[in-house]
């Protein structure tokens, strides 16, 4: 019955959150590149005061629901809150992030860790990133592979924040290293998401908690399914370690 009901209304919940109505009025613009180790496509934006001497931490926003949710409407949300707190954002085109009628299969699960984790290795030639800093989020759908694969590499991301997402206990079980629990982990939601948002995201709390995490969480009051990439920005923010950069790199490489 939840589930016949989830599809009676997500597809109107999911439009409701489609829509990014966050500033687009940044220096740099978001820019469309392929993975040389995937053959998969990802969106980057990197603020114009990044400068090769200083790490910068990173963000991995993962979509939801495609069409509905596309890496796009990603670089776009996270774009301006980048640029104001100096953080480099990708956005990967991922598979498994169906919230609607999927659970996020494992195999689906495993091909989005390596094309994240290609990515982000990549990067690390190119820009100094900062390796204490690295935040993997998600909206939707999109908290299958934030979940899974943030918490299956504790030693990358040092916060996990799971926003209005989806949540399975089933394809997470097993799947984590005893040290994910070092990891900071954020789930919230808004007021008056759907049923099944806020179910999702209360049993991945419970999963969590029970597993000895730390998990934080927060209600947005009055909001619905929808976009507030500037919560986790300032947890990302409050829960910063000391910068610790990538191996020296090249300016040649980082083009504009």
């Amino acid at each position: 019955m939840v589930r016949h009901g989830w599809m009676l209304l997500a597809p109107l919940a999911l439009l409701a959150g489609c829509p990014v109505n966050q500033p687009q009025d940044t220096v740099e613009q978001e820019r469309f590149e392929t993975s040389p180790v995937t053959g998969t496509g990802y969106w980057l934006f990197v603020p114009h005061n990044y400068r090769h001497d200083q790490p910068m931490p990173l963000i991995v926003s993962c979509h939801g629901t495609v069409p509905f949710d596309v890496a796009n409407h990603h670089i776009r949300e996270w774009k301006w809150y980048a640029e104001k707190n100096g953080c480099i954002v990708i956005a990967p085109e991922l598979l498994g992030t169906d919230g609607i009628l999927g659970d996020g299969p494992i195999r689906d699960m495993l091909v989005n860790e390596r094309r994240i984790l290609s990515v982000i290795g990549l990067l690390g030639y190119r820009y100094n990133i900062d390796r204490n800093n690295i935040m993997i989020t998600g909206f939707s759908g999109g908290g299958f592979p934030t979940y899974w694969v943030g918490l299956r590499n504790p030693d990358v991301f040092s916060v996990v924040a799971a926003r209005n997402c989806n949540f399975s206990s089933s394809n997470m079980d097993g799947w984590f290293p005893p040290d994910a629990k070092s990891t900071r982990v954020f789930i919230y939601y808004g007021q008056n998401d759907p049923g099944p948002i806020a179910s999702q995201s209360l049993t991945g709390i419970d999963f969590l908690q029970s597993r000895g995490f730390n998990v934080s969480t927060a209600t947005i009051p009055g909001a619905g399914h929808e976009r507030h990439p500037e919560v986790a920005m300032k947890f990302f923010r409050e829960n910063m370690r000391p910068a610790r950069p990538s191996l020296p790199v090249s300016p040649s490489l980082a083009a504009k």
